[in-house]
C-alpha cells in the first residue's frame, strides 16, 4: 500500500509498505481521509520527540472498515467509520474516572502507532465510530478537531461571557463557534493571517489582528478583561496575550502547542487569581456532539478545507511548514 512516511526534520516520502493486519481486537481502515493537524505538522517542522521516524502520522481520519481481527464481529465490514484516536487503557484511576483523556498509558494514532497517512491503518474496533450518514468524507475528518474544542469550551464557556480564542486555525475557529452556541456573549479571535479573520466574522465572531488585541479588548471590556480565554496557538506571545487579556479570576483554556516551552508572567497570573488549564483531547461525549454539530449543519467546515491526494502530501507539509494559507488540509488516497 501506499503511505506517507515522515523521516525526520523536513524529510518526507510516499513509500509503499506492507498492508496492515488487524490484530486481536482491531479493525483494518481503508482510507478516505486523513486531515493534516498543527501536531503532526510541529513533529513534521521541528523533530518533536515523540514522533520518532520512521513513522505514518495521522489522526483525524474517515475510512472503510474492510477487514477484522480475532473477536470482532465481521458484521461492521464496509462500515464507513471516523477515527477515535487517543487509545486509552480503560482501568487507570483517570479512565475509571471518566477521563481516558489523561490516562498515563494512553496512546495516539499516528504516533504511538502507525497513523491515516496511508491507504489503509488499523485500530481497536471501539475506536472505530460510525459516520454519520449525510457528512462528508472531508468533514468526518474533522470531527476529532472539533471534538478538542467542544471539550475546552464546554468546561469554561458559560452564557454571557466574553471570550477570546487566540489562533484560528481549525480548532481555533472551531473553539470560537461552539463558544458562541453554548451562549458566549462576544467571541474575540485572534490571528495574524487575514483570511483567517476573515473566516472568524463569517462565524459570527470578531476578528482582531496581534497588534490590536490589547487595546481594543481592553476597550471592548471597558478595562475588566475577557472571562475565558482559549489558547490554540501556544507560543509566548499568546500566553502573554492570554494573561493580559483574561480578567481577574478568569479562566485560561491551554491547548496550542506552538513551542514545548517558554517564559510565564507569574506575577500577573498570580495577582489575578486566573486559572490556567490544559486541555488535551476529548472525551467520548466530546466526539459524540462533535459529530452532531456537523451532521446538522451548526457547525460548517466546508469551505476551510483544501483537497488534495496523498501523493501531494509532502508538498502540503512543506507549504504549511512555510506559512502558507490553508486552513485545513485533507488528504486523500
Amino acid at each position: 500500500m501506499k503511505a506517507l512516511v515522515y523521516l525526520g526534520p523536513r524529510r518526507m516520502e510516499l513509500q509503499d509498505l506492507p498492508e496492515p493486519s488487524p490484530a486481536l481486537g482491531e479493525v483494518r481502515v481503508r482510507m478516505r481521509a486523513s486531515a493534516i493537524c498543527g501536531s503532526d505538522l510541529h513533529g513534521f517542522r521541528e523533530a518533536s520527540p515523540r514522533r520518532v521516524p520512521p513513522l505514518v502520522m495521522g489522526h483525524e481520519a474517515v475510512g472503510d472498515i474492510d477487514a477484522v481481527g480475532d473477536e470482532v464481529d465481521a458484521a461492521v465490514i464496509g462500515s464507513r467509520v471516523v477515527a477515535m484516536p487517543v487509545v486509552s487503557c480503560g482501568v487507570c484511576p483517570r479512565c475509571l474516572e471518566g477521563r481516558p483523556n489523561l490516562c498515563p498509558q494512553r496512546r495516539l494514532m499516528g504516533m504511538s502507532f502507525p497513523g491515516a497517512f496511508a491507504e489503509a491503518f488499523t485500530i481497536p474496533a471501539p475506536q472505530a465510530l460510525a459516520m454519520p450518514e449525510a457528512l462528508a468524507d472531508e468533514s468526518g475528518a474533522l470531527i476529532e478537531p472539533l471534538a478538542n474544542a467542544v471539550h475546552a469550551v464546554e468546561r469554561s464557556v458559560g452564557p454571557g461571557h466574553d471570550v477570546l480564542v487566540i489562533g484560528a486555525g481549525a480548532i481555533g475557529l472551531f473553539a470560537a463557534r461552539v463558544a458562541l452556541l453554548d451562549g458566549a456573549r462576544r467571541a474575540f479571535v485572534v490571528d495574524k493571517l487575514a483570511q483567517r479573520l476573515t473566516l472568524a466574522a463569517t462565524l459570527g465572531a470578531e476578528p482582531l489582528a496581534p497588534e490590536e488585541a490589547p487595546a481594543a479588548l481592553a476597550e471592548a471590556t471597558s478595562g475588566t478583561g475577557v472571562d475565558v480565554v482559549i489558547d490554540a496557538a501556544g507560543l509566548p506571545s499568546t500566553w502573554e496575550l492570554a494573561l493580559t487579556a483574561v480578567r481577574f479570576g478568569g479562566r485560561i483554556e491551554a491547548l496550542g502547542l506552538g513551542a514545548l516551552e517558554g517564559p510565564l508572567a507569574y506575577q500577573t497570573l498570580i495577582s489575578k487569581g486566573a486559572t490556567v488549564t490544559g486541555s488535551y483531547a476529548c472525551l467520548p461525549a466530546d466526539f459524540a456532539r462533535a459529530r452532531q454539530l456537523l451532521a446538522s449543519g451548526d457547525v460548517d467546515a466546508g469551505s476551510w478545507i483544501t483537497r488534495l491526494p496523498m501523493s501531494e502530501g509532502k508538498a502540503a507539509f512543506e507549504a504549511l511548514a512555510d506559512g502558507a494559507a490553508y486552513t485545513k488540509v485533507v488528504l486523500v488516497p
